[in-house]
């Protein structure tokens, strides 16, 4: 029992140390971006959606040219003949915010935890300096500069999000 309490702490204790921190933080924005496109390619009907998005394009596009012309009955018309296609989007977007709040909890129990864990450490090395709110890479570590848990959490999400999006065939 010992012997493992010891291995288990000093795994622990490498996670927090580069560039272990950086594949873990970028590891768990994987699973928690495969886990809600998961959830939402399970819950929601996407050939519809896309059906729906692609009506709703249309119509934005055909709104926008008649607002360009200056005459409002003709805006009014667009208006008319896609308030069910304006209606039905709008329904559609609701059931995909509703879908988020069934992973939004457990997810911001998650990130807080690995806040928690990570503390304040260096977990990754930007090549830049810059400070915007939150996310930022200012203290400078080595060849270039520290991000912290958040900072590098933002960015690996981000990023995960467009690629697993795109596999999960979820893209619009």
């Amino acid at each position: 029992m010992t012997l493992w309490f010891l291995w288990f702490s000093l795994t622990l204790d490498a996670l927090r140390v580069m560039p272990y921190s950086t594949l873990f933080v970028a590891a768990v924005a994987l699973a928690l971006n495969v886990v809600a496109n998961a959830v939402t390619r399970a819950t929601m009907d996407i050939d519809m959606y896309r059906r729906v998005q692609k009506e709703y394009s249309e119509y934005q596009k055909q709104l926008r040219a008649a607002l360009r012309t200056g005459d409002p009955d003709k805006a009014d018309k667009v208006r008319k003949r896609y308030k069910p296609v304006e209606e039905q989007m709008l329904k559609l977007q609701m059931d995909r915010m509703k879908i988020s709040f069934y992973y939004l909890i457990p997810f911001i129990v998650l990130y807080y935890l690995l806040a928690w864990f990570m503390g304040q450490v260096p977990v990754a090395v930007s090549p830049y300096h810059f400070n915007l709110l939150i996310v930022s890479a200012t203290t400078p570590l080595g060849p270039g500069y520290a991000m912290n848990m958040v900072t590098w959490y933002i960015f690996t999400s981000v990023a995960f999000s467009v690629i697993v999006t795109r596999l999960f065939g979820l893209q619009v």
